[in-house]
């Protein structure tokens, strides 16, 4: 690897890839270890066109070792080399030896600080989003010329996508792939004699040198559809930063609709809480047992909640990602003169970044708000826990505190304590059973009564159909008003003025209790 920087700690680099290497690399048989893509300058493309009737560009080539990585860095007829390194799918070991790579990386002189984008990938159970690094971005001469200087970027790009999986056995239909890239922009200025007369597109020569670790399949098509549309002539030039933006645009795909199904997994997991309640036609101890929450709801509401948490881990680090991009655009058009087809094209790029860039920074907002859903839907589940727990300490306490009261009121009678500390029960101690046993049956006979009278159910308005209205039916309240019923009163439309049927059944902000109609609404769809 390269050892030209004095900062990078290069030793405990080295350890530490070859602690990872195992998991890391791994050539396979009959797999190239990397492809490459090259498009000639156009002075070399229209004579190799003229001649031989060859394309602007090769794509996907096969490169085998590390000699023809060497053969490919010495040819002066390439504006652009993407390689590609492979791999099968997420967590596995990429398609490439350890030598390999690294002769790649001596060869192209690639900044040390790639490594951390690299040990983002390989063999592991889990994925630890703190792994992933930010946006890196160095200037350096370019070997020993004065005038050629040399940019370099690293950054990571996620992506979300569908796996194919049904969802079943808790399985998430929805996997998060990542990408590395790296790119390295070489430019010289040249040398003009004085009074010299040159296109401004001739003061500098540049050249670029992309890697792309595991890129995505959509970005790759929309890749190879820009070089296809630039040679038939319908764009004028494929620039290094239209490859950073196809990668930018394509990780932002998918994430709206990752947050939708996150969104109605904690939404699912309410609403098992709220409409509880709703066609419950068990036994009239029913608000003990209304709710069901075991510990495979807890597990999933976890992964759910682990998932927005990754989510305000990885959108932060695009929004630095897609930034850095932006700025080294914005400092490119600043530092080199070009002409006014090429400058538009560039700003056009860099206004595209900024949208990209908004876009992200949205997606992290709605981010933090899925992580307070998740938290009230976890909150709401323990207080709904709680909830159960005070019922059935209430139960409990009705059952002991007629006992408790009579025990009370006659324990100076029924138990004394003799001189010689015996103990002498009163021969009307029958009464502690006799009282307190009846107002025991009472209490608990009041306590049933109330409860399966007062039975909440569920029903359809006819004039909203969307609505689900929890009524109270057969209560002993609405048996008794129901005789002395009085038109009900409007609040918003005064105190004198009644209310409309067609507005009971409405959601009011400023509605009021009636037991034999509204207690909960719940809109569906």
């Amino acid at each position: 690897m390269a050892s030209m920087y004095r900062l990078d700690d290069l030793r405990s680099l080295q350890t530490k890839v070859q602690e990872k290497a195992h998991d890391l690399f791994k050539a396979k048989a009959g797999i190239s270890p990397l492809q490459v893509t090259r498009i000639f300058r156009n002075s070399r493309a229209n004579e190799l066109a003229e001649k031989d009737n060859i394309p602007h560009f090769f794509k996907d080539q096969d490169v085998w070792n590390s000699a023809q990585v060497k053969a490919l860095r010495n040819d002066s007829d390439d504006a652009t080399q993407i390689f590609t390194i492979r791999q099968d799918r997420s967590w596995t070991t990429l398609n490439i030896s350890l030598d390999v790579f690294e002769g790649f990386m001596r060869t192209f002189e690639i900044t040390p600080n790639f490594w951390r984008c690299m040990f983002a990938f390989g063999r592991k159970s889990e994925e630890n989003e703190f792994e992933f690094p930010g946006f890196n971005r160095r200037k350096t001469h370019a070997g020993n010329s004065s005038v050629a200087v040399k940019y370099e970027f690293s950054y990571m790009l996620r992506r979300v996508e569908l796996n194919g999986r049904n969802g079943a056995d808790g399985e998430c239909p929805w996997s998060i792939r990542q990408t590395a890239v790296y790119h390295q922009l070489t430019c010289e200025k040249q040398c003009l004699n004085l009074g010299q007369v040159v296109n401004v597109n001739e003061m500098y020569d540049s050249r670029s040198t992309f890697l792309l670790v595991a890129p995505f399949e959509s970005a790759k098509a929309q890749f190879t559809d820009g070089l296809e549309q630039k040679l038939s002539g319908e764009t004028a030039g494929f620039s290094c930063w239209n490859t950073h933006r196809i990668l930018v645009a394509d990780s932002l795909r998918g994430w709206s609709d990752y947050m939708a199904f996150l969104q109605k997994k904690l939404k699912d997991q309410s609403n098992e809480i709220v409409l509880a309640t709703v066609g419950n036609n068990k036994a009239n101890l029913s608000p003990l047992t209304d709710f069901n929450i075991n510990f495979a709801h807890r597990q999933e509401l976890k992964i759910v909640e682990d998932q927005v948490l990754d989510l305000q881990v990885i959108l932060p680090s695009m929004i630095d990602s897609i930034r850095g991009v932006r700025e080294a655009c914005v400092r490119f058009q600043a530092e080199y003169p070009m002409e006014d087809g090429k400058k538009l094209e560039l700003e056009a790029i860099i206004e595209e970044f900024e949208d990209y860039e908004k876009q992200a920074a949205m997606l992290s907002d709605r981010a933090k708000v899925l992580k307070a859903n998740a938290e009230s839907t976890a909150q709401l589940e323990k207080s709904t826990k709680d909830a159960a727990a005070v019922k059935i300490l209430t139960v409990i306490t009705l059952v002991y505190l007629p006992t408790t009261i009579v025990a009370n009121f006659f324990s100076t009678e029924f138990v004394k304590m003799s001189e010689t500390n015996n103990m002498q029960v009163s021969r009307d101690v029958w009464l502690l059973a006799a009282i307190s046993i009846p107002l025991t049956m009472l209490t608990v006979v009041l306590w049933w009564a109330w409860v399966h009278f007062t039975k909440v159910e569920p029903a359809v308005s006819p004039e909203h159909p969307g609505f689900v209205t929890l009524q109270r039916k057969h209560s002993i309240r609405s048996v008794v008003s129901s005789k002395k019923r009085q038109p009900t009163l409007d609040l918003e439309s005064g105190l004198g003025s009644p209310r409309s049927p067609a507005t009971l059944f409405s959601p009011s902000p400023a509605s009021t209790w009636d037991s034999t109609r509204t207690a909960t609404t719940v809109k569906f769809g």
